[in-house]
């Protein structure tokens, strides 16, 4: 599998901003295999030539902050993350456009989806320039989402997205521009308590 390289203008935006309020503790700190959640997901983005690599915190930003290596991400602090996922995005694309004025396209990652992994990141990249469709998603569970790259022809919608309408929203308006790998276990998030512990009796 080919690497992406910096020329080609990805940037990488990792949405991490929510209160985790149902998991009743930050999921973007819970461990799986010795690692915290976004920790997981940052070492993963940091091996692969992002042009600008942006990470969105919001509540508990400080205490995550203390316990997570960001290495080359530039922190965003959401103010307004209980507005929803919406504004973590606005906010994701213009820190990365100030980055990277003429950046081509932008993936979109989640804290707490501890199976991603770098040769996945890879695989989306390649089949979003392989492909030349607007936006290359993932697919699990009969549905089509994160992780998800969104071209440039995409970014002013993304930024007039609002509340918790996150990016299934152009992925369902726009069925004819989408690309998709598959990634079953996609599926797989923390959202409760009892995703984590079935996360724990996951064989590897």
């Amino acid at each position: 599998m080919s690497e992406y390289n910096p020329v080609d203008n990805v940037g990488v935006v990792v949405l991490a901003a929510g209160s985790s309020s149902r998991l009743g503790q930050p999921k973007q700190l819970i461990k799986y295999k010795g690692k915290p959640l976004l920790q997981n997901i940052l070492d993963h983005s940091q091996v692969l030539s992002f042009t600008s690599k942006v990470l969105i915190l919001g509540a508990h930003a400080e205490e995550i902050k203390k316990n997570i290596n960001t290495g080359e991400f530039r922190v965003i602090i959401n103010e307004q993350w209980e507005e929803g996922i919406a504004s973590s995005i606005l906010k994701g694309v213009r820190s990365s456009l100030e980055i990277n004025p003429n950046l081509e396209n932008i993936l979109f990652l989640l804290s707490d989806q501890p199976f991603v992994t770098s040769a996945l990141i890879k695989e989306l990249l390649d089949t979003h320039k392989k492909e030349g469709k607007t936006i290359t998603g993932c697919r699990y569970d009969k549905t089509v989402g994160v992780p998800v790259i969104f071209n440039k022809n995409m970014f002013r919608e993304l930024c007039h997205l609002n509340g918790d309408r996150g990016a299934k929203v152009l992925i369902r308006k726009y069925p004819d521009k989408v690309a998709a790998v598959s990634f079953d276990l996609g599926s797989v998030d923390i959202d409760e308590p009892e995703d984590y512990r079935k996360l724990l009796k996951l064989k590897d």
